[in-house]
């Protein structure tokens, strides 16, 4: 880390997804400590995607993505702000301004220009965040992240970044995802743990998200919707792109900061954590479905991982169309049980 330290209450904590990461990191900066599976029930986190783009799909596990911080920090009485600026210069000068009253700020960057991490030259992902955490009081900043390359409970780390470099990161215009100089406020003053009706209100919006999608491609929908897409791929695509797109699914639900399984192991954890603070039996049960859920996730994602070699291409996407269907069963299952054993505040 060369002579830089992180500020006091900075921890490098090991992690899975990087924005529950860095959220806990700042609140448990203004002691507020939240686990990362609270963060991502709380902010009603959990959702299904299926997104067609122009050569690839995308499977995503996340849900209420538009209004995730607006909706975890109501919960637990902290105002949460994204800003963000097209003036490099500018967010280069809130966030010095911040770091040098010992405060870390969470960043928004482009993971192909961020130096801990080794990705090939055309890789650009702008919707990744990090702490920065430290300062030298002149050129450069200590960051926090996470290990992006594991599966399930990911290496928390220090890395020292110039100025010039995180101005890289964070102004990148690589698309889908900008990162815009993006930045998040906080004000904790007011925070509270959370209470029943905090998790109550936050598992009816996720069970509403699931079971009733605006759109075929999301929720218990996009799950089935998938199982019959997946089928269309080896027509849709040359061997080589359908090859890599089979493998970005391992990635998309294994690798990429889902905790495995996509986002469904820590949905279970953070039933069974709220069951213990409101003594839930129906969350206990939850929770052992979304486990199950996780399991045949992973063995979904698991059939791709050699995608790029395997000599058993069509028997396996079969065997995922069954697992997205599988899935889609236990989901449908777990969230009309919630719906109908927990209070609806």
């Amino acid at each position: 880390m060369d002579h830089i330290t992180p500020f006091n209450n900075c921890p490098a904590l090991d992690g899975y997804h990087c924005q529950t990461n860095s959220l806990a990191k700042i609140l448990y900066f203004h002691n507020c400590p939240l686990s990362e599976e609270m963060i991502l029930g709380l902010g009603a986190g959990l959702g299904f995607i299926y997104w067609q783009m122009k050569g690839m799909v995308f499977i995503g596990g996340r849900g209420n993505v538009k209004n995730f911080y607006h909706d975890l920090g109501r919960r637990v009485s902290v105002k949460m702000e994204v800003k963000s600026t097209s003036s490099p210069k500018k967010a280069e000068q809130i966030l010095v301004e911040k770091l040098h009253q010992k405060e870390p700020m969470m960043l928004y960057g482009d993971m192909g220009f961020l130096p801990w991490f080794d990705f090939p030259v055309e890789y650009h992902f702008g919707g990744h965040t990090f702490v920065a955490c430290g300062y030298d009081g002149e050129n450069t900043v200590l960051a926090s992240d996470i290990d992006q390359k594991a599966t399930g409970l990911k290496k928390g780390f220090y890395f020292p970044i110039t100025l010039e470099k995180l101005q890289k990161a964070r102004s990148s215009l690589y698309r889908p995802f900008p990162p815009k100089n993006s930045y998040i406020d906080f004000d904790c003053s007011k925070y509270h743990s959370p209470q029943a009706q905090d998790i109550y209100s936050s598992i009816h919006q996720t069970i509403d998200a699931m079971l009733n999608p605006p759109i075929r491609n999301i929720g218990i929908k996009g799950l089935r919707y998938s199982a019959s897409e997946i089928f269309k791929w080896p027509k849709k695509y040359d061997d080589q792109v359908l090859r890599m797109t089979l493998l970005s699914l391992y990635i998309f639900i294994e690798i990429g900061g889902t905790g495995g399984g996509c986002f469904r192991y820590m949905y279970s954890r953070f039933l069974r954590e709220a069951a213990e603070i409101i003594n839930g039996h129906a969350l206990e049960q939850a929770s052992q479905m979304f486990n199950e859920s996780g399991s045949h996730f992973s063995a979904l994602g698991n059939l791709f991982k050699d995608a790029e070699t395997s000599s058993e291409i069509d028997k396996k996407i079969i065997e995922s169309s069954k697992l997205f269907n599988t899935i889609a069963d236990i989901e449908e299952k777990a969230f009309k049980y919630l719906s109908g054993n927990i209070p609806n505040n």
